[in-house]
């Protein structure tokens, strides 16, 4: 069928519209070009080079949501268009949609097996969706092709990097800034190498390099800013925020770090303000919600932050994510008498250990209670009151009426301050063991001296474990003093090796403690627990046994602020730092205050 004579001219005049509009977007006069694609698709709405360009423009402009939908629609009308593909795939790895990016750059790779660019595209693709391995593999694809393209050669880095191939990728990126010292993308990526190894003065250097070489550089931007935020260099912290979200206002992600950075400093309130900044620029950014949880919480404001907290099942890190809910999810409301109620564990052994308390309530209204731990602590939750049956993580459970998240019962069940279910103790060690234990200390302790247990460091691979844990080196005023410490550390870090083997009133047991139920019959023996904020000390104060609990300046939420006491723990006593990274105060203050 021919076309009828009207829709050539429509054709003719959107071709007329969208050559004016091409010669104005070349010369990068994008407002005026706006307006001339758009007299092309008022002539011809399914005009494909105005659909196409119309789109680019509004990536130009920062503008990605829009510009994927008229690429997209550019496709629909032309199909497998290389260009078109390789667009709107760029922009859909700028949403983070990196799947539909794939496809589009798989398509392109298959179409063009010999263009470098797209590989590297490619690439970028699968490193965000976190197939690392894939996206350097591709990553090389394209440097086999092209083995001087920047591109490929700083993704390859950035693949290197997610891999925890530190030195590798430093390595790509000095290569790359040796032939191209003035690349702000290498000179960026090298700055977030150097954060992750902790080298954050050279990261710093290097952001700031790269922000002279482009100053609206937005990712240069936030980077810099988070690192002098890990400098604890709180008021310049903030500032660099101020900077990216003057040019970027709806910056999600610059608005919940600059609360972080708030936070830090001690401004709780603007925090606050500033996640929910976050959270208005994008209402599905997790850690902002997360992040005003854990401030509410960490204020005492129980009632805001419990809500909010339901948010943490959507981090990346989430350990309710790894499986289906074995049965309904517990509203809180519904009677549970006659019902059996699963509590799911699904963060660390410490969370475990502080809140199995609470199946003691949901046995008084009538519910036959099942605890889900880790075999680790499998033992010693099994004399938990209200419990009537251990699963062990990762088996099939049984089946129940419902299940229950363990750290959403607070909310539900309305704690408050004041309402804090503290009853210690709520564990107990094992007789057979308690016996062992009280024959081990009184053939190795000194007889007469106080017995104090000591816990320095915790998982290393915590995120906060730069925080919260001390160098053994640094307890020596503490060490020095009259009584006989016993090292309740699970495992002990290299670096703390020689100051353990001058510490000879420091009782070394690691070797013959195997598992939660020996720690806790050691525990039960002595007349002092000091530890960092661990398993160590949750177990300690669930034992009821005194406590001295020595915390950053900026703790975790469940231990409030300015305190001494703990409402979780009846014998606990908290030891603060007066600012950041100060542990000499803490330590000074634990070796003046009697036992």
């Amino acid at each position: 069928m021919k076309k009828s004579s009207g829709s050539n001219k429509a054709a003719t005049l959107a071709a007329q519209w969208h050559a004016q509009a091409l010669i104005r977007h070349k010369a990068g006069q994008l407002d005026a070009a706006d307006p001339l694609y758009r007299q092309a698709l008022k002539q011809a709405p399914d005009f494909v080079d105005s659909l196409h360009m119309l789109g680019v423009l509004h990536a130009q402009r920062g503008q990605p949501d829009e510009a994927a939908e008229l690429i997209g629609r550019a496709l629909q009308r032309q199909p497998g268009e290389p260009t078109a593909l390789n667009n709107l795939g760029g922009v859909l790895n700028q949403l983070q949609r990196h799947d539909e990016a794939l496809a589009c750059f798989g398509q392109l790779c298959a179409q063009q097996p010999a263009n470098a660019e797209a590989h590297t595209s490619r690439a970028d693709a699968l490193r965000g969706l976190g197939r690392f391995e894939e996206s350097l593999a591709a990553c090389d694809k394209a440097l086999q092709i092209h083995p001087g393209l920047r591109r490929a050669q700083i993704a390859r880095a950035n693949a290197l990097r997610r891999l925890s191939r530190f030195d590798e990728a430093l390595a790509v990126l000095d290569a790359v800034l040796a032939e191209h010292a003035n690349s702000p993308e290498a000179l960026n990526d090298r700055g977030n190498v150097l954060f992750d190894l902790r080298r954050f003065e050279e990261a710093l250097a290097s952001f700031e390099q790269a922000l002279q070489l482009r100053p609206a550089y937005a990712e240069a931007l936030f980077n810099r800013a988070n690192t002098l935020r890990a400098l604890y260099r709180f008021d310049a912290a903030v500032a660099a925020y101020d900077a990216l979200l003057h040019a970027s206002p709806s910056h999600a992600e610059g608005w919940n770090n600059r609360g972080a950075a708030l936070e830090m400093r001690g401004d709780y309130a603007q925090a606050l303000t500033s996640y929910a900044s976050a959270r208005a620029a994008n209402p599905q950014h997790v850690m902002a919600h997360l992040n005003a949880a854990l401030c509410h919480l960490l204020l005492g404001e129980f009632e805001q932050g419990w809500p909010l907290y339901r948010w943490r099942e959507h981090a990346e890190d989430a350990r309710l994510n790894d499986r289906p809910l074995p049965a309904p999810r517990w509203d809180g409301a519904t009677a549970l008498a006659g019902k059996r109620i699963l509590l799911l564990s699904e963060q660390g052994l410490g969370d475990t250990l502080q809140f199995c308390r609470y199946a003691r309530l949901l046995a008084a209204q009538g519910a036959d209670v099942l605890l889900e731990t880790w075999p680790a602590l499998e033992s010693l939750l099994g004399r938990v009151a209200g419990v009537s049956q251990i699963v062990r993580r990762g088996e099939a459970p049984p089946a129940v009426d419902f299940c229950v998240p363990l750290l959403d019962l607070p909310g539900l069940l309305g704690t408050g301050l004041d309402t804090i279910p503290a009853d210690t103790p709520y564990l107990h060690a094992r007789a057979d063991r308690l016996a062992h234990w009280r024959d081990v200390l009184a053939a190795r302790c000194a007889p007469g001296k106080k017995r104090i247990g000591l816990v320095w460091s915790g998982n290393p691979r915590h995120s906060n474990d730069h925080k919260r844990s001390i160098a053994l080196a640094r307890l020596r005023p503490l060490l020095e003093g009259d009584a006989q410490f016993i090292s309740l550390q699970p495992e002990v870090r290299e670096s703390d090796l020689p100051a353990l083997a001058n510490s000879p009133a420091l009782l070394e047991l690691r070797d013959e403690i195997r598992d939660f139920e020996d720690t806790a019959a050691l525990i039960e023996q002595l007349d002092l627990i000091i530890s960092v904020d661990t398993s160590v000390a949750h177990l300690a104060g669930a034992l009821g046994r005194p406590t001295w609990l020595l915390l950053p300046a900026k703790p975790d939420w469940r231990w409030l602020l300015e305190r001494t006491d703990s409402p979780w723990y009846p014998g606990m006593r908290l030891f603060r730092q007066p600012c950041h990274d100060d542990w000499d105060s803490v330590i000074a203050a634990l070796a003046a205050t009697p036992v």
